[in-house]
């Protein structure tokens, strides 16, 4: 059976493990032992000290408590996160998550797919199962759905959606329900508006978009590209155009209210 152990481990997972076998050395106890005061199974420890499988973050915490490291391996662990996630996420896609971090409104046109700031976990693991890298899966479905946090900041940022009303009837039978309920809910906040593109408008753009705004900067956009060739937009003029591609499209769609109910009814099977 050929190893499952990451051959391209962090260099922070690295100094963890290092410290970890250190540690345990010097004070001259097996795994096994290990295990024993920490309340887990050798075999964990077999997996993280042979890079089969990464550190958590209970481990780290464990660690840190056992040897009185005051917060070492949790800071190593946090930097191995931090690593890894930048290692999975398109160059191009980036900035646009570290700009959610600090923005104030959001408006977002998307013909196609659900945005990953509004999907399901079972929405998102589909979409991204078609990605180059299905051996990280559940890393990349765990990325995006982290980004969602910025939805439950206690002064979260404005958002506007305007989507293709395609998007609700191409859903899955198996995604529909859920996928349909999260929107409601989002949509059910003061600070989130989705509104619903019809399918008779005569709106023709096919390339999703947003555009981020910040309290003391001028916006950026993000136009979303063919695999990981999206882009971030900083241009003023570029930026401008698209936010008048954004009011035209909203002009073409149907009210909150009506929105909702169209949703309702895709999910209502009606």
């Amino acid at each position: 059976m050929a190893s499952s152990r990451d051959t391209n481990p962090s260099a922070f997972q690295e100094a963890f493990v290092n410290e970890l076998r250190a540690r345990r050395q010097a004070d001259g106890i097996s795994r096994n032992k290990l295990a024993a005061k920490l309340g887990c199974t050798p075999q964990w420890i077999a997996k993280v000290e042979t890079f089969e499988k990464p550190p958590s973050e209970g481990l780290a915490q464990d660690l840190d408590t056992y040897y009185q490291m005051g917060g070492t391996f949790h800071r190593m662990w946090e930097k191995h996160v931090e690593a890894r996630m930048n290692g999975l996420i398109p160059t191009g896609f980036r900035p646009l998550i570290e700009a959610e971090k600090e923005t104030d409104r959001v408006s977002i046109f998307e013909p196609l797919l659900i945005p990953g700031l509004f999907q399901t976990e079972d929405y998102a693991r589909l979409v991204l199962s078609a990605s180059r890298r299905p051996d990280k899966l559940e890393e990349l479905v765990s990325i995006r759905v982290g980004r969602q946090v910025i939805l439950d900041k206690a002064d979260p940022p404005w958002i506007f959606l305007l989507l293709r009303e395609s998007v609700i009837r191409d859903l899955q039978p198996e995604l529909l329900h859920g996928q349909c309920e999260r929107l409601l809910d989002l949509a059910g906040r003061h600070t989130i508006a989705v509104q619903i593109i019809p399918v008779r408008a005569r709106l023709f753009h096919p390339t999703g978009f947003q555009i981020l705004g910040f309290p003391q900067a001028g916006s950026i956009a993000y136009m979303e590209g063919t695999g990981e060739h999206g882009q971030t937009l900083t241009n003023p003029e570029a930026v401008r155009k698209l936010v008048v591609l954004f009011d035209l499209a909203r002009s073409e769609a149907l009210s909150a209210e009506d929105s909702m109910a169209l949703i309702r009814a895709h999910m209502e099977g009606t």
